[in-house]
């Protein structure tokens, strides 16, 4: 698959993202949009993930969730800084954001408060890594819910007093106009006016589809790699977010809009690669519900939990190997068991 050979199509939207923000060049060209006034001092160069050790196992798990320890220098001189970066797709906004964004930074205070307890006399003086949560919204629709922690408490304004001051920078693509993000002249930015056009009619959304296919040839002579990643999540976006009646233009208009030749080339090949990952990903999405529909006739309807797990399933070899075991086991959690 052009995005992540290991995942399906249906956590695309999340795993294009994490990505994207991956690569230096696009992580420091989002935050400089996010933190105009700190970004010069991020030495993009030098990001690297945080190892998630430090975090209680369900959150562990949010792999759209990107935590980057990041070096920050300015004249006191410089120090580490964890950026965590959470993306978020759902038009209907998760009112537990900052709590979510303030475990993450209390787990990770945590684990420095208790290696500063361990170190050896004299101990250096006590001070916390600095922590900047953004939360990176893609709906076209503003965020809905809580943007502070203190909105989170129930009860008189009182009980709020107490509570810690906590405020997550959002960042919201239904603030920025796709020609605004487009005449930004940046690929990452560029990327993101594709992504807020998704949902205009398909005049419009041709039109910035196009533009960026056009601009981003800039990129192949100078950074190959990330002129073919992006490209890949676009192409991807419009055939796979697009209605399924346009897929096949959305591919015919990435490979015409090239004009060498090599390029040409190159994207006829990435076009085929999503072509085979769509026929994929149909093939596991109708094994799913014809695991699903007959597992309900055997064993009664799935709870969400056990529905989700076998939404999961990426792998349709074993999707056939528990479709045939229907009819052998007992139960939903031995179905599960299939290797």
């Amino acid at each position: 698959m052009p995005v992540d050979a290991d995942s399906p199509l249906h956590d695309f939207s999340d795993r294009a993202f994490r990505k994207s923000l991956e690569d230096r060049d696009n992580l420091r060209s989002f935050l400089k949009e996010a933190l105009p006034k700190l970004a010069d001092g991020f030495d993009c160069s030098r990001a690297r993930l945080a190892p998630r050790e430090f975090l209680l196992d369900d959150w562990r798990r949010r792999e759209s969730d990107l935590l980057f320890e990041i070096p920050y220098r300015d004249k006191d001189g410089e120090r580490l800084t964890l950026v965590c970066i959470l993306i978020e797709h759902q038009s209907k906004s998760d009112p537990r954001m900052p709590l979510r964004t303030l475990v993450y930074a209390v787990l990770y205070w945590d684990r420095e408060s208790k290696a500063w307890e361990k170190a050896e006399s004299p101990k250096p003086e006590f001070k916390l890594t600095p922590i900047v949560p953004i939360v990176l919204h893609t709906s076209p629709k503003p965020w809905a819910s809580a943007r502070t922690f203190a909105e989170l408490i129930s009860g008189p304004d009182e009980f709020r007093s107490f509570a810690p001051r906590w405020e997550p920078l959002f960042w919201e693509l239904a603030n920025h106009s796709s020609n605004d993000l487009m005449n930004s002249k940046d690929a990452f930015l560029q990327l993101l006016a594709v992504v807020r056009a998704e949902n205009e009619d398909r005049e419009e959304f041709e039109a910035v589809y196009t533009e960026f296919l056009r601009q981003a040839e800039e990129l192949y002579g100078t950074n190959r790699v990330r002129w073919y990643d992006l490209l890949s999540i676009v192409i991807t976006w419009a055939t796979w977010r697009r209605p399924e009646r346009e897929r096949k233009h959305w591919l015919d208009v990435a490979k015409q809009v090239q004009v060498d030749q090599t390029h040409q080339r190159e994207v006829e090949a990435m076009v085929r690669t999503i072509g085979e990952a769509m026929f994929e990903e149909a093939q596991i999405d109708h094994a799913q519900k014809i695991l699903l529909r007959q597992g309900g006739k055997m064993f009664g309807a799935p709870t969400e939990g056990t529905e989700s797990a076998i939404k999961s399933i990426a792998d349709l070899d074993r999707l056939d190997r528990m479709i045939d075991r229907v009819h052998e086991v007992k139960s939903w959690a031995e179905l599960l068991e299939t290797a």
